[in-house]
Formats: structure tokens, C-alpha cells, sequence
């Protein structure tokens, strides 16, 4: 059995210690580019979002390097991420491909299961609890990686440093073979942050990232939006959503997950009280909460025809006008151009330095990076 999934920004790392650990061979194909996203768009319906044609790609190079397994998690409600599995899958059998379809959350968790015993063989649930624990720790790791990268990269005073640093003990997570590594190599990266020469934080902005998740956590979609803002613009960006929330909250791996997105349908009522099925929650109360946080402003990020988004979109630019926040709006489809994101980007910066906005120690004082 070789089991293979689409790539979302550093998720592979845990995913892939997860089915290593179960004892089967974990095929990860290469970070989508623009070839991947031109090969998924080639074969996906024209109006379907664009995260369904990356990933499409994605699964393609996958089978291609001898993937027999496709495992791909579905989302609920009425979002149609709930059925970008099963059309997938259907489309790649339809271009001649055979393999096996792991489809979780859409699948009755039994089916699953059986598919899972009947390759991993005897003791699956005893390698099952401990490729989880792995996977947890790994999914914490690159949690605390990636916080502490976006915090040094606008403050950095060698530019490059901070993103060297990163991939560096990205990979070493990866290679990790155990419990124990990880958390020596956390150790060791803490080290190695806090010895990182930084600026005084004067004049640095901080600007809240809210918006569909895959647009979030995938840099090659959003154009590195997190890596450019801070190691070009110098601006702290802070994603509402990270690959540690995406992949422990379906689990219930950390109760604190759940408490903030109660929290999030709570807040958000007044605006929108119905479940769609994307992150339409979390990117209103992200809205609400970003000036109390300490934000400049609000980039809201989002697909071409993503239902949950584009209802998000309307509610925004009344909450942008009563609550004096800033808010830009990035909708990315395959015709996205580099360049104008990048002119845009400047332009709302420049905007939000011209308001005299730049960070407060006072407002900032009231919020801290959630840990991992």
C-alpha cells in the first residue's frame, strides 16, 4: 500500500509521519507550483474553486510517482469541499487511473477502518495509537516553527535568516523518527529563534490574515502572502488559521481548538447564524477581534466561487467601517496575477502606514500567539 494525499502548506510533515508510523509507505509529491496548478486546472470543471484544481494537480504527480491510495479528508455541511474527494476520484479514474479512495469524514469511519486493517495487517490499532502521538507532536512542532518564523521575519536584521532557519528545522522535523527528537529539536530551535539579532519593534505593523483555509496554510496559491508581507513589507502577518488547527481539530486531539470555534459561532452570530461549512466563522470574528488584538488591518484571502467566503465578503466591509479597521480583499483564482497582488499589497500598507497606525505596545499588550 502506498498512500498518498495533497500537499496544504507544512501539513505533509505530520501526515506523512502519521501513515509512516501505521507502517505503510507514504508517497508525498513535490510542493505545488504553476505547473501543478495549470495540470489540475486542465482536467477540473472551469467553475469549481481553486483549491480543488491545486490539489487535483496534486493527487495527478502523486499517482504518477506510484501512489495506489489516495486519502483525502472531506469536509461536512454545505460547503463543496464536503465533495471534492469523491469528484476528484472520479475524474482520475475517468483519465485511466486505478487506486484505492480513502475518503475521511465522508466515508462511514467502519469502511475506513477495514481499508486501513487490511494493509496495515495485525496490531493496527496498537500502531494506530502511536503513529497518532507522533503525528501530534510533529503538528506541534511545525505549529511552534511556524509562529516563531513570523514573529522574527519582519524584525529580522539579516534578511533571510529567519526563512533559512525555518526550512532548516522543518526538515529536521520531518526526519524525526521519534517523540523524544521532536521535542530535542524543539529545544534546539527555541535556542536558535531566541539568538536571532532582531530590530527594535517600533513602527512594525501587524496585519490578521482571515479567509478560506487552503488559501491560508498554501503558499504557492497566496503567493507566500505570510513570507512577503514579513520579509519584504517588514509587516507581522498572523494567519487566523494554521496546519495545527486544521489537522488536530476534526481529531479532537486538543480540546482548546473547539473552545475557540464555539467561541467564533458565538461572536459571529449577529452577522451570520447559520454553518456553512468553511471557515466563514472564523474569519468574522478574526474581523471583529483584530483591532482589539492590536491589527493595522485585515487582509481577507479567499478562492474565485467559494460559497462560504464570497457570503463573508458582504459582511466584511460593515464591520471594516464600524470597527475603523483597514481590510483588503485577495480573491485568487488560476488568472491571478503576481504582480497585481503584489501592487495591491503595497498600496493597502502604505495606506495603513500613511493612517499612522504602526504598532501600539499598548493594544498589542492584549493579545499573545496562540501556542502550540
Amino acid at each position: 500500500m502506498k498512500v498518498a494525499f495533497p500537499h496544504m502548506g507544512n501539513a505533509y510533515i505530520p501526515l506523512r509521519a502519521l501513515v509512516e508510523h501505521m507502517g505503510v509507505e507514504a508517497v508525498v509529491p513535490e510542493r505545488p507550483n504553476r505547473a501543478t496548478l495549470e495540470l489540475g486546472a486542465r482536467y477540473a470543471p472551469e467553475f469549481v474553486c481553486l483549491p480543488f484544481k491545486i490539489t487535483l494537480g496534486d493527487c495527478i504527480n502523486a499517482l504518477e510517482k506510484g501512489a495506489d491510495t489516495m486519502a483525502m479528508v472531506c469536509g461536512m455541511w454545505a460547503c463543496r469541499f464536503g465533495n471534492y474527494g469523491h469528484v476528484q476520484h472520479l475524474i482520475l479514474r475517468d483519465m485511466g487511473y486505478e487506486f484505492e479512495s480513502l475518503l475521511i469524514g465522508r466515508e462511514e469511519p467502519r469502511v475506513v477502518w477495514e481499508k486501513v486493517k487490511r494493509a496495515v495487517g495485525r496490531g493496527a490499532f496498537h500502531r494506530l495509537l502511536g503513529a497518532a502521538a507522533v503525528f501530534r507532536a510533529k503538528a506541534a512542532a511545525v505549529e511552534e516553527i511556524e509562529r516563531l518564523s513570523r514573529h522574527a521575519r519582519p524584525r529580522e536584521e539579516r534578511a533571510g535568516e529567519t526563512e533559512a532557519l525555518m526550512q532548516r528545522y522543518l526538515s529536521r522535523i520531518d526526519e524525526a523518527d521519534t517523540i523524544r527528537q521532536v521535542h530535542e529539536i524543539r529545544s534546539e530551535l527555541r535556542e536558535e529563534f531566541s539568538a536571532l539579532p532582531l530590530r527594535e519593534e517600533n513602527g512594525i505593523l501587524r496585519v490578521r490574515i482571515v479567509g478560506e483555509l487552503y488559501v491560508l496554510l498554501e503558499p504557492s496559491l497566496n503567493f507566500d502572502l505570510v513570507r512577503r508581507l514579513g520579509s519584504d513589507h517588514g509587516v507581522e502577518a498572523q494567519p487566523i488559521l494554521s496546519t495545527y488547527r486544521w489537522l488536530l481539530s476534526p481529531l479532537w486531539l486538543d480540546p482548546f481548538l473547539h473552545l475557540s470555534s464555539s467561541r467564533a459561532r458565538r461572536v459571529s452570530r449577529a452577522y451570520l447564524p447559520y454553518v456553512l461549512g468553511g471557515e466563514e466563522h472564523m474569519t468574522i470574528t478574526g474581523t471583529l477581534d483584530a483591532p482589539r488584538q492590536g491589527f493595522d488591518g485585515v487582509i481577507h484571502a479567499y478562492p474565485l466561487t467559494c460559497m462560504p467566503e464570497n457570503i463573508c465578503r458582504t459582511i466584511l466591509p460593515h464591520i471594516s467601517s464600524t470597527r475603523d479597521v483597514p481590510l483588503l480583499s485577495l480573491c485568487f483564482d488560476e488568472h491571478t496575477s503576481t504582480v497585481g497582488t503584489a501592487t495591491r499589497l503595497e498600496a493597502f500598507i502604505d495606506m495603513l502606514r500613511s493612517r499612522g497606525r504602526s504598532h501600539a505596545p499598548a493594544r498589542g499588550a492584549l493579545w499573545r500567539p496562540e501556542k502550540a
